[in-house]
């Protein structure tokens, strides 16, 4: 693999940065602080994104934000992956019924990332914002792999990948995942923000790379839903696959009451994924003959 551009990386960062943190601007300072670029190359790469309209400067405070040639990038990018904006519609029309948090994420590189969401934040949830990155490592992420070619790197990843591939496949039979709370859960939610506001600080990932290894030994995807048992859910997710029959997006319900009946755990995971198969019906997408179809 080659070594990627360190400009490139850099200036990537500087946008998902900007991206995490929404209607704030930064000083040259700030940025190089939190980002941990030194002063000199901050500048010129600030210099370049500014020329070429992806951030804008403002002539008295002298800080950056988001500029409209990532307005261009994003209405593209949108005619291109129509399912996104489908997908968000659907999300804030789930948020409405349901009363819940509702995010739509994708999987780029080694990372899920908040594409939109919908709805209130819960007390209960972890901190949700767009342009949030969370690592892509197991149990995190099962709905991207459990129809897919990447279910082997996925759990390679894994400590015990052998205790993975039921989930995946009870994830398949459901058409979606359920993930339970845990005190790791909670713990993980502190630090994403941190991941956010230092997404290229080592520590700070390593610290979450950590906590989300530590799920893995715990009770957190769900395999059986037993209707008579009660769930402390911490999210429901349900693919929308792409033309080729991939998953392209995950549409995710979050900010559940505690202790959930099965039998109610259920209903949520069917509507979810339910709307999911419609948006990927509607954005014509391919749904792979293993998913289950669509209740009229």
């Amino acid at each position: 693999m080659s070594r990627p551009a360190l400009a490139a990386t850099r200036s990537t960062a500087i946008l998902d940065f900007l991206a995490a943190n929404p209607g704030e601007a930064f000083t040259l300072s700030d940025l190089s602080a939190r980002l941990g670029i030194n002063v000199a190359s901050m500048h010129a790469l600030l210099g370049a994104l500014t020329d070429a309209g992806y951030l804008v400067r403002h002539p008295r405070l002298r800080t950056y934000a988001l500029g409209p040639s990532v307005v261009a990038l994003g209405t593209a990018a949108l005619e291109t992956h129509p399912a996104i904006d489908l997908a968000r519609d659907a999300a804030r029309e789930l948020a409405r019924e349901t009363g819940l948090e509702v995010a739509v994420t994708t999987v780029a590189g080694d990372d899920i990332v908040f594409l939109a969401r919908a709805g209130d934040p819960s007390p209960r949830a972890v901190p949700v914002h767009v342009g949030q990155h969370v690592p892509f490592v197991p149990p995190l992420g099962s709905v991207f792999v459990a129809w897919g070619d990447g279910a082997d790197t996925w759990l390679a990843r894994a400590e015990d990948p052998a205790s993975l591939e039921p989930i995946l496949e009870a994830v398949r039979h459901r058409g979606y995942s359920i993930a339970l709370e845990a005190d790791t859960r909670k713990e993980l939610g502190h630090v994403l923000d941190d991941l956010a506001s230092v997404p290229s600080d080592p520590a700070v990932r390593g610290t979450v790379d950590r906590i989300v290894s530590d799920l893995g030994r715990r009770e957190y995807q769900v395999r059986d839903l037993d209707p008579a048992r009660r769930y402390d859910v911490s999210m429901i997710a349900a693919p929308v696959f792409g033309p080729g029959g991939e998953v392209a997006l995950a549409i995710t319900l979050l900010g559940f009451a505690a202790a959930l009946a099965g039998t109610e755990v259920a209903r949520y995971g069917e509507r979810l994924r339910d709307v999911a198969l419609v948006v990927t019906k509607r954005s014509r997408g391919r749904v792979p003959s293993s998913a289950p179809v669509a209740h009229a």
